[in-house]
């Protein structure tokens, strides 16, 4: 297999994409609620691999593969966060009855706090998504570039984005599932295909892998809850916040697409089933890389294992990226959009009317406009700056957001000053975590904490605003 056979590979799979597209029309979008969340008709395996391509970004394969030789703590963290997040959405969307007509996690919080909440929510969304898309084409140009030298990777970026914006576009949420459908087939099968050839590059019987693995103190059971500086408080930290960070809109809105809240249980209960296999199947790859290069140091693994796989190996690395990739971007592009036309743009008064009046129109609109800002940051500025500003607002979103949400979910209702005070306090909580908590434990990872500030910052001024009002009522003169 010689390069140019992987670029007419390539070009077979995006043609295939596209053929996977022009199926969806069959159901064409005739107005906005079509556009964002479908005809509410999909299937469950359908729904699932939905959740499970957006879930699977296209960094997992890299980052299980160095993850997967260096100790027992990080595969554990890698299967954490496959797992834990779609569980607690699986538990959350059980209770959903009264949102099932929302069509994004914004609306949802207008409930508890009005037009404060719905708009800080969407602004959190907005700037991550961009974040992230901008670093997953990053990942697309990174992937390409090394492997199919004949054609410019700038061009073939920016065509693959270029077709992810079309189906987005016009084919909305169907066009997305059904093509995260296909995503899923290739991620799924070639990684089955890729751990066996791996398997028989190391030359050696599963057996001895293991007994290898044993000698290793990293693999070590006791290592499962410490972190380099045996610092247990840390550990439990880190691990409590794995189900909270990925609770945000771009997984949210796959409960308004489900016919009933018990389909969107199930879905995301299969789903976290289903990333979990795929996560220990690339953590499997990389153990058996790590026994094949046993004296390269984990950080330049990945790197030393591409210098030395064979075409046919770096083939199967490039689709399986392009999978996670492309199905991660479409699926923000397309929510983020949603939420700048509905949840932003129709909160200013004086566009409301338009925007209500065209609101199809403003969603596609928004949709091409931030395709264009993602493609500008992933090729002007560097991964690691835009890392970093995705490091801070994970610092914040989810001592904000996340209690609020889970309290309206789970049928709090109160004022929007109660909840405003939630969420400073949660913000507040960061910023006193850093200048105090920081210094003693060395860890960023105060999301659950920080997060249960807020929710009990919420549950004790609603009780206090009742107990007043119960009060000031029993206490008013008889007439």
């Amino acid at each position: 297999m010689s390069l140019d056979v992987l670029l007419i590979l390539l070009g077979v799979f995006l043609l295939l994409t596209l053929a996977i597209y022009c199926f969806s029309l069959n159901r064409k979008v005739s107005n906005f609620q079509q556009h964002a969340i479908g005809h509410k008709q999909f299937s469950t395996a359908t729904i699932v691999a939905t959740i499970s391509a957006t879930h699977c970004a296209g960094t997992m394969l890299k980052r299980s593969i160095v993850d997967g030789s260096m100790g027992i703590f990080y595969i554990a963290y890698r299967i954490s966060i496959a797992l834990f997040p779609l569980l607690l959405l699986s538990w959350l969307s059980g209770h959903m009855y009264r949102f099932m007509h929302n069509l994004s996690m914004p609306e949802t919080m207008a409930t508890l706090s009005r037009s404060y909440g719905r708009l800080i929510t969407a602004l959190f969304e907005v700037f991550h998504a961009i974040i992230i898309v901008s670093l997953q084409i990053q990942v697309i140009s990174n992937t390409v570039s090394p492997l199919i030298t004949s054609a410019s990777p700038l061009v073939i970026t920016t065509l693959i984005t270029v077709i992810i914006l079309v189906y987005a576009m016009s084919g909305g949420a169907r066009a997305i599932a059904l093509t995260d459908i296909w995503h899923c087939i290739v991620l799924s099968t070639l990684l089955i295909v890729l751990t066996w050839l791996v398997l028989k590059k190391t030359g050696n019987p599963i057996i001895e892998i293991i007994h290898f693995l044993e000698s290793k103190r990293q693999f070590e059971l006791h290592n499962l809850m410490y972190y380099d500086d045996n610092n247990k408080i840390r550990s439990i930290l880190q691990y409590l916040s794995f189900p909270l960070a990925a609770i945000s809109p771009y997984l949210v809105h796959n409960v308004y697409i489900c016919s009933s809240p018990n389909q969107a249980r199930k879905a995301f209960l299969y789903a976290g089933i289903f990333c979990t296999m795929i996560t220990i199947c690339m953590l499997i790859v990389g153990l058996f890389i790590f026994s094949w290069f046993p004296h390269i140091k984990s950080e330049c693994i990945w790197d030393h294992f591409l210098s030395h796989a064979s075409t046919p190996l770096k083939g199967m690395v490039c689709f399986i990226i392009l999978s996670c990739a492309m199905s991660t971007v479409d699926s923000r592009l397309h929510i983020v959009s949603i939420i700048i036309g509905y949840d932003i743009l129709r909160s200013i008064p004086f566009l409301r009317r338009f925007v209500h009046s065209y609101q199809l129109l403003v969603t596609r609109t928004a949709l091409f406009a931030v395709t264009l800002l993602t493609l500008t940051l992933a090729f002007n500025y560097s991964t690691i700056t835009l890392v970093r500003i995705m490091t801070s607002y994970a610092r914040f979103y989810v001592p904000t957001i996340i209690a609020p949400f889970i309290l309206v979910v789970l049928g709090l209702r109160t004022t929007y000053p109660v909840t405003l005070i939630g969420m400073s306090t949660g913000l507040l909580s960061v910023f006193a975590w850093h200048k105090w908590i920081f210094p003693i434990i060395h860890t960023d990872s105060s999301h659950f904490p920080c997060m249960l500030m807020n929710g009990l910052a919420i549950i004790m001024a609603h009780y206090l605003l009742t107990k007043y009002r119960k009060n000031k009522q029993s206490n008013k003169p008889l007439t």
